[in-house]
């Protein structure tokens, strides 16, 4: 669940009301797209060889794929740690 959204769940109403929001609801803005920052990577030839056939088989970018697998495995690592 969205932190923003708890947070709007759990305020209470009067606190809400007299800051002016009384008909204040959550809002999700489905269509933003996370910023991005270019970092280099340098990796063996044949493993890029090989993450570039999976990109191709999922008809994906290469490098939304490597980007996808490292924003699963760090959110996987940050569950645990």
């Amino acid at each position: 669940m969205n932190k923003n959204i708890q947070y709007v769940k759990e305020a209470k109403s009067a606190d809400w009301a007299e800051a002016g929001f009384s008909k204040a609801r959550p809002v999700v803005f489905t269509k933003l797209k996370p910023t991005r920052e270019p970092v280099r990577l340098q990796l063996p030839g044949i493993t890029l060889e090989k993450i570039r056939r999976l990109s191709n088989r999922r008809g994906l970018p290469y490098q939304s794929l490597i980007a996808s697998w490292l924003a699963e495995r760090a959110e996987a690592e940050m569950k645990t740690a």
